[in-house]
């Protein structure tokens, strides 16, 4: 693994020099924007994914479940998991085999084991399931379990002569597979899928590609767009495109592979791995890395092995993009020496600097040494000046919040005392009581902040700023927003201090904000701190 992520990375160094060239817009830029915007959704597939295996683990829980039940029940979260997770297709198929067993119904342990002999044959676990396929004993199986034993035999076979080259298992001859691959054409109707995909595959080892081509076309028109079947035929019918060197069409069907892959939250694929391959134009080498780091993750989240090794063995061929552009990037070579050099000539002056300060140092070290306690000393004063300040700060604002409160008590008090004396009072005796009442209140409030009006102002468009009338202190607005930086924040509290309907409040609040300069919604917490800072 770290050899691997040492390739990557040494690729996406390259890469990104390789896409500082001009770009162009690909040929296959349509069918790439395709799986581009599919992948933007990967996330949304895989939820949908886990939650129908979720819905079928739940089964389990049912009461009354048989164990017969229970064996169909694995074989659905065996299906589903089978190109999502190899782990667990593998613990439901050992499930499945335990039920089997203590059932004793054989034919439910064969059909487990040649699932299973299957699942370890395409993840690449070739000592394994051939230990798996010795325990089948082939007297034993139906008609249709013969048919899977052909299949997995003849697949073991090919994987295992085409990706092993060292191993203590005999290396099979073409004349066994091809034998698997006569006995399913000989017993299976010719529409079974399997009879089909294998038809195609003897057509592709014998360089048929066209005959192949039309075929696996016919193939895919019947398949559902959804299904597993679909993203494995177009994968191939890409690979027979390419042989074909149909380059238009090699792109096409591999999209439609991957798409499929993609919406099923397919990890255990191939289809995207080869488009990242065949992206060898300068201007799609990001895109390529993207693609190959995403089936990396695929194939680590997978986690067989046989992926990992594939996709491994690509990176290869997303570095010879880079030597296939360094002609357009001859232009960058003399920038790049320049840099070079002048980083060397730094380095070097860094070099002579630091030896010429490390042999004064060295005839200073008692000095530097004497420097240092003196430092230290300081850096302790200053700690403890800064924690003198912290505590001051501390207190500065404890005795503002305290001002606050209690100039909000006063008002409050003013207020109670103004309406007790209302009804001794004449109409214009009151007014001049209600008067020198707003004027206590704007020369106590202003004496806490006096430079409120100025910073409310500054929070306002500039041609809706409050302007004050001369003899006034505070306008209305004013008292308003002065009120609410008090903490009085209710219109009925504050229409009964200053006088005022509770709509006559709200109206003048609403105005005040719709003239913000910012978000109005958060206007009035910004009045709040006008003035913490102090």
């Amino acid at each position: 693994m770290k050899r691997l992520a040492t390739y990557i990375f040494s690729a996406y160094l390259i890469i990104a020099a390789a896409s500082c060239t001009e770009r162009s817009e690909s040929i296959y830029e349509s069918d790439l924007k395709r799986i581009d915007q599919a992948l933007e959704r990967s996330d949304e597939y895989l939820r949908i994914k886990q939650q129908k295996i979720s819905t079928i683990e739940n089964m389990l829980n049912s009461r009354g479940v048989t164990s017969l039940q229970q064996y169909n029940i694995y074989d659905q979260l065996f299906l589903e998991y089978q190109p999502f997770q190899f782990d667990k297709a593998k613990e439901m198929l050992d499930r499945q085999l335990d039920i089997a067993l203590e059932i004793g119904n054989d034919s439910l342990r064969l059909g487990a084991m040649l699932d299973k002999a299957m699942l370890l044959t395409t993840a690449g676990f070739y000592l394994e399931a051939d230990d798996v396929f010795a325990q089948i004993d082939t007297s034993a199986l139906g008609r249709d379990q013969m048919t899977e034993w052909y299949n997995a035999r003849q697949k073991f076979l090919h994987d295992y002569q085409e990706y092993v080259t060292t191993s203590s298992i005999e290396v099979p001859d073409a004349s066994k597979i091809t034998h698997y691959q006569d006995c399913i054409l000989e017993n299976t109707p010719a529409d079974l899928p399997v009879n089909r995909h294998i038809r195609i595959l003897r057509m592709i080892e014998d360089k048929d590609f066209e005959k192949a081509y039309s075929e696996n076309l016919r193939f895919i028109e019947s398949l559902d767009k959804d299904s597993r079947d679909y993203a494995v035929q177009t994968y191939w019918q890409g690979f027979i495109c390419e042989n074909l060197d149909r380059t238009a069409e090699i792109i096409k069907w591999w999209t439609e592979s991957a798409l499929c892959d993609i919406r099923g939250a397919i990890k255990d694929n191939a289809s995207l791995c080869s488009i990242a391959i065949k992206l060898s134009d300068p201007q799609d080498t990001d895109r390529a890395f993207r693609y190959i780091n995403i089936s990396l993750d695929d194939a680590l989240f997978y986690n067989a092995k046989l992926r990992k090794v594939q996709i491994a063995s690509t990176l290869p061929w997303i570095i010879k993009t880079y030597t296939d552009s360094k002609e357009l990037q001859s232009r960058y070579r003399s920038r790049y020496l320049i840099m070079t050099t002048c980083i060397a000539l730094l380095l070097l002056v860094f070099c002579v600097v630091t030896i010429r300060l490390y042999v004064k140092g060295r005839r200073n070290a008692s000095e530097i040494e004497s420097k240092n306690m003196q430092l230290a000393e300081y850096y302790h004063s200053v700690i403890d000046a800064e924690e003198n300040l912290k505590q001051t700060n501390l207190d500065l604002v404890e005795a503002n919040a305290a001002k606050e409160e209690y100039l909000g008590l006063f008002l409050s008090m003013c207020s109670g005392y103004l309406d007790k004396l209302k009804k001794n009072l004449t109409r214009d005796q009151f007014d001049a009581e209600l008067k020198n009442f707003y004027k206590t209140f704007d020369t106590s409030f202003l004496s806490l902040y006096p430079t409120f009006v100025e910073e409310f102002n500054a929070l306002l468009k500039e041609d809706s700023r409050v302007k004050i009338k001369d003899g006034e202190l505070l306008s209305t607005e004013l008292r308003i927003f002065a009120l609410i930086k008090l903490g009085i924040t209710q219109s009925s509290h504050i229409a009964s201090l200053l006088r005022y309907s509770v709509n006559t409040i709200y109206n003048y609040r609403a105005q005040v904000k719709n003239a913000a300069l910012e978000n109005r919604e958060n206007f009035e917490e910004t009045v709040k701190k006008i003035g913490s800072k102090r």
